[in-house]
């Protein structure tokens, strides 16, 4: 714990390394005191070693409540595999002087509100059927039976039902950034997250250079970068290559990357930018036909960098101005 959680106030947060004896400690309280409600038994909890504890803290995936120096409610957020694009609530636990208060809604709400941040269209939970209590709490909240009911895996004679709440899907913002902010993403994504051969260009400062980034609120979840060079189009002028096109991992598939690359393609012709190009992956060719950009024949190739197959897309601005003269 930190010296920052003082007197009576409540504080909520995800879970850092450094809170792993608070996570551990009641999370052993909340199986010793509920062990029905979760899918893990007090005693495999208890084998757990040091490290695991850690590990699982400092994933952020959990928020801990805290009354002053106490915690007293726990909550952890996941991907949904069950419904593809969405989330899970999971491990909710209070403290039994606690419960009834604002502990439980404010773990649920930042819950909430991280799965609004990650775009996902619905955020979902399970009960037993034992749960009452807790079913009148979500359903207060907004939770609704989905009419889903599956065996709990440790306890098949028990039964969970599933309670799900729909969001407003936030919208993906686009925006002109400093490089900077884009090299961790870039990195994570593109070079397996390692940052010894971090996803630098030595271009990325020049001033003739266009740097994008896609938002959910406040979190960057895409990448794109132009850089002014005519490349194999030696024929064109104000010709750009794109490069470092990253989407969060857990967010591909939803639309961000058509709608980083419509904004952008519209900023650069609107600056009598002709023509973009880019050595694209062969896994994404798909991706860049679909978005009006063409293969260039006989340019496929492995990159230097990667090592990876790629091929060299090319796509004319529409509504650029100037032109060769």
């Amino acid at each position: 714990m930190t010296d920052a959680l003082e007197g009576d106030r409540l504080v909520v947060r995800a879970t850092t390394a450094e809170d792993a004896d608070d996570y551990r400690a009641l999370r052993l309280e909340a199986l010793a005191d509920s062990p029905d409600a979760y899918g893990t038994t007090l005693a495999e909890a208890c084998a757990y070693d040091p490290e695991r504890w850690v590990t699982l803290a400092a994933s952020g995936a959990t928020v801990l409540a805290w009354r002053g120096r106490r915690p007293v409610g726990m909550v952890t957020g996941g991907v949904n595999d069950a419904h593809p694009g969405t989330r899970w609530l999971y491990g909710m636990y209070v403290t039994p002087e606690e419960r009834g208060g604002a502990v439980g809604e404010a773990l649920v709400e930042a819950i909430l509100e991280r799965t609004r941040t990650l775009g996902a269209p619905a955020l979902y939970l399970q009960v037993t059927g034992a749960m009452g209590r807790a079913r009148a709490f979500y359903a207060r909240l907004g939770f609704e039976p989905t009419g889903e009911r599956t065996a709990m895996r440790r306890d098949p004679s028990l039964a969970l039902a599933t309670l799900a709440r729909a969001l407003e899907r936030e919208p993906i913002r686009v925006r002109r950034v400093g490089s900077k902010v884009l090299v961790d993403l870039r990195t994570r994504v593109l070079r397996d997250g390692d940052f010894s051969r971090a996803a630098r260009h030595p271009l990325d400062a020049a001033p003739s250079t266009w740097h994008f980034g896609a938002f959910l609120g406040e979190e960057l979840v895409g990448s794109a970068s132009f850089f002014e060079s005519a490349g194999p189009l030696a024929e064109t002028r104000d010709a750009y290559q794109l490069r470092y096109m990253a989407v969060e991992p857990g967010l591909q598939g939803r639309g961000i990357g058509r709608v980083l690359l419509d904004h952008a393609e519209a900023i650069l012709a609107a600056n009598s930018i002709q023509r973009v190009w880019a050595h694209a992956r062969d896994s994404a060719l798909g991706f860049y036909r679909a978005t009006g950009w063409e293969v260039v024949a006989g340019s496929e190739h492995r990159s230097a960098e990667t090592g990876l197959p790629h091929t060299t897309v090319t796509k004319v601005l529409t509504g650029a101005g100037g032109g060769p003269g």
